[in-house]
């Protein structure tokens, strides 16, 4: 397993979605070196952030809520300079912040739902590479 293309700026993304990838493989008993073939290599594409809706508090309009989603891509190549045998297409997974949470001030919460976001979305690229069923996109 390898991270391949990074698009966005935000490190723990890769890191997460790359541990989500690497705990289905061991689970499968299939995480090898990652100079040995076949190699899943993951692309991690984008970010989106999706206000869940505003209500009114004190006079002021407030968040409800947040969605944090991350794309992700996973294809597995049998040698170096082949075409890869399996691509996901785009992995979408997306988690929600509740209540006042504004990703802007409150980094840790953006963090943490971003990180959870990132390892869902390596586990189902890894599962979708085991053929095991897995949709590419899942509705918040």
């Amino acid at each position: 397993m390898q991270v391949g293309q990074v698009l966005i700026p935000e490190a723990i993304a890769a890191q997460a979605a790359a541990s989500g990838v690497r705990s289905e493989l061991a689970a499968a008993g299939l995480l090898a070196d990652s100079g040995q073939f076949p190699k899943l290599v993951l692309d991690v594409l984008r970010v989106d952030q999706v206000s869940r809706g505003i209500h009114v508090q004190a006079g002021q309009p407030r968040a409800a809520g947040m969605s944090i989603a991350l794309t992700v891509r996973g294809r597995v190549f049998q040698a170096d300079d082949q075409e890869p045998r399996f691509d996901s297409g785009d992995v979408r997974r997306s988690v929600q912040l509740s209540g006042d949470s504004d990703p802007r001030t409150d980094s840790a919460a953006y963090d943490v739902a971003l990180r959870s976001a990132a390892e869902h979305a390596g586990r189902a690229v890894a599962r979708m590479a085991l053929g095991i069923p897995e949709p590419n996109d899942e509705t918040p």
